[in-house]
């Protein structure tokens, strides 16, 4: 079996998920400062009331909530958030530490890398908008600003929980059974309307992840002013993205991580080496989140296109010294029809059924990215029969 060898997206996606152990490390700390802020929050909130709204589209009040009532609902909305956590780490680990080992697919992702990669893309878009708004004379408001860290160690945590049930299940998941009642086409496990993932993102699914993100980032508008739509707008479009993808617990991952990211600095404010070690880790995310942006922006062009940009090149075989491409037509799908010769080290022509590559040489079939020499063909491209790479 020839070497195997490594393409350069498989080492560039090995390196950002290695990279992405510092923001790993961060989020297992800001669900220690979760489960830590309970004595903080537990004693002020029992005295206070707070309203659940829905958005429809703009929000609606349903319920006030006081008293002890409110503390059991924080208390749910914390467990609820530990529980995505720890299905989160489950469902991820695996693939994730394929990743981190350059046994990962070219373009398939597990949770873990999905949710950090969104993140560091999230936080470069939140970072060039609010610089060119500086640039411009313009100040953003944050209606956050002098409030009390019990206040914001609940209210982030609820946005987490709360704006996902109500915009991604129920302007999302919840459209979508009408959708699919009139396609006649429903998804294999009905509790996916609510709990989400496993649906194949088409035209229904792009729609209401516009409308519903769109939504998101305009109920934003009365808090903090209209700068704050756009940014909104787009992680609501990642949140849709994969609550669709994975379920409504990845949605609530990345919306945690985001609105949690500042919190260890906000409880632990005496430390100053945790501020010094997170603004680092800052930097480091936002120079990642550079080059997210403009894997998600490529990826997005192919969605809308059907192309694939940026791929590897061809698959190539090293035999007897000589190096070249092969050509099957699609009446010929199987690797099989070549067979191996001995006496020479090269590959043989099956009869009359292939044409040569071009330059009249007939090499054979090795994976890009594991090495492998077997392979199918599907909707016109071979597809590696170890990793699953197309070519």
């Amino acid at each position: 079996m020839p070497p195997r060898r490594r393409s350069w997206r498989l080492i560039i996606k090995t390196t950002a998920a290695i990279m992405m152990v510092t923001f790993l490390v961060h989020f297992v700390f800001t669900l220690f400062v979760l489960v830590y802020g309970i004595d903080i929050v537990w004693p002020e909130i029992v005295h206070h009331e707070y309203p659940l709204f829905v958005v429809a589209p703009v929000l609606i009040t349903f319920l006030t909530l006081s008293g002890d009532a409110l503390g059991i609902y924080y208390l749910m909305i914390v467990t609820a958030i530990l529980a995505s956590a720890a299905w989160f780490f489950l469902k991820g680990s695996k693939g994730y530490w394929a990743e981190m080992t350059l046994k990962a697919k070219s373009r398939e992702h597990s949770p873990v890398f999905e949710v950090c990669g969104l993140m560091f893309a999230g936080l470069f878009i939140d970072y060039v908008i609010v610089i060119l708004l500086e640039v411009w004379g313009m100040s953003p408001s944050r209606p956050t600003e002098g409030s009390e860290t019990w206040d914001l160690l609940f209210a982030l945590a609820n946005a987490s929980v709360w704006e996902e049930i109500i915009t991604r299940v129920l302007l999302i998941g919840t459209p979508l059974i009408a959708v699919d009642f009139l396609r006649r086409k429903w998804q294999p496990r009905l509790r996916a309307y609510v709990l989400g993932g496993g649906f194949k993102i088409g035209f229904p699914e792009t729609i209401l992840v516009i409308v519903s993100s769109s939504i998101f980032g305009f109920a934003h508008f009365e808090g903090y002013g209209l700068w704050k739509v756009l940014p909104t707008a787009i992680s609501g479009v990642m949140f849709g993205y994969l609550f669709l993808k994975f379920g409504i617990w990845a949605s609530v991952m990345l919306h945690f991580g985001y609105d949690y990211l500042g919190m260890p600095t906000q409880v632990f404010d005496s430390s100053t080496s945790l501020q010094t070690v997170t603004i680092v880790g800052l930097l480091l995310w936002l120079g990642l989140g550079a080059i997210f942006f403009v894997y998600y922006l490529t990826r997005i062009g192919e969605f809308l296109t059907g192309k694939k940009y940026m791929e590897s090149p061809a698959a190539t075989a090293v035999q007897g010294g000589y190096q070249g491409m092969w050509y099957v037509p699609p009446q010929a799908p199987s690797y099989q029809d070549y067979s191996y010769n001995q006496s020479n080290y090269g590959y043989q022509e099956a009869p009359q059924q292939h044409a040569p590559a071009p330059g009249g040489h007939i090499g054979g079939y090795v994976c890009p990215s594991c090495g492998f020499t077997q392979a199918r063909w599907i909707d016109g491209r071979f597809q590696c029969l170890r990793c699953g790479h197309l070519l």
